[in-house]
């Protein structure tokens, strides 16, 4: 029986969530030989490759590829090319799936012929990644394109050119994507049946570093796609971009607000917009 779609997933340092991850994956309601799951391992050294060894008996159609880390897009890159079923699934290594989820995403695709389909994410409190009430089926925004728990077809994963590995940084290089395939015609749908349990929990702490990661992203997806979409999306306007300017003259607010993020979410929040904007700035995007 041939393989239909192909489960991808980039791993990096990640051996206890990777296994729960893979785990929650050999325990599909889909039958066994219609899926496979490829794991791209960046030259992990937490004994990734042992674990992974340790459960090949478990799974026939699983994959463990080792390469040098050059990011997630690389990784992912990779997976891609080696999957063998005409449908993918991205997911991350710190994802663990529902039974039904793999089912869900190519049921989907045998009702839809050009489209993607994100499905629902629960963040470890339980909530919704995406708070937005949208309905099953409804289309979506290119802003929607989040990588762990998204399918589509190698074909337009392909004839887009794949993720861009300029992107070297945490954030952006799944919704730049996601933006260039739009621009294919290519239709985003929410899938809320297919379900993922997000197993990291980040604190206030790293979001906020985070977010000068994702400021540097952003710079990237900046310079490929220099307009008005891009530049309104990812908050690129006048005031924000004016009141960034002064608190960046006013060490003594810097240092009100770091102090009083860690008890208050409007400043956690200001606090997240300045460490983002600081990212954009060091790449010359401000």
């Amino acid at each position: 029986m041939a393989i239909k779609i192909s489960v991808v997933i980039g791993a990096y340092n990640q051996k206890e969530k990777l296994q729960q991850t893979v785990d929650s994956l050999f325990r599909q309601t889909l039958s066994p030989d219609l899926y496979e799951i490829i794991v791209v391992d960046s030259d992990s050294n937490d004994g990734t490759q042992e674990m992974m060894e340790t459960i090949r008996s478990r799974f026939a159609q699983q994959k463990h590829i080792r390469v040098e880390n050059r990011g997630k897009p690389y990784a992912r890159n990779r997976g891609i090319d080696e999957a063998q079923g005409e449908i993918v699934l991205l997911t991350d290594a710190d994802m663990i799936a529902d039974p039904n989820l793999i089912s869900e995403h190519l049921k989907a695709h045998e009702k839809f012929s050009n489209a993607a389909f994100e499905g629902m994410t629960i963040n470890p409190d339980g909530l919704p990644y995406i708070k937005e009430p949208f309905k099953p089926w409804q289309k979506l925004k290119f802003s929607y394109f989040l990588s762990g728990n998204l399918s589509l077809r190698k074909k337009a994963l392909l004839d887009a050119g794949k993720f861009d590995e300029d992107f070297a940084g945490y954030g952006w290089e799944d919704i730049e994507l996601g933006y260039r395939l739009s621009k294919t015609g290519l239709h985003l749908y929410y899938l809320p049946f297919a379900v993922n349990h997000h197993n990291h929990e980040v604190s206030d702490e790293d979001m906020a570093k985070r977010k000068f990661d994702m400021g540097r992203s952003a710079a990237v997806f900046l310079k490929k796609h220099p307009n008005f979409e891009v530049r309104t999306y990812l908050g690129l306007n006048p005031l924000a971009t004016g009141v960034f300017n002064f608190v960046s003259r006013h060490p003594k607010i810097q240092k009100t607000i770091g102090e009083r993020s860690a008890n208050s979410k409007i400043f956690r929040y200001l606090l997240e917009e300045f460490n983002y904007r600081k990212g954009l700035r060091s790449q010359g995007a401000l």
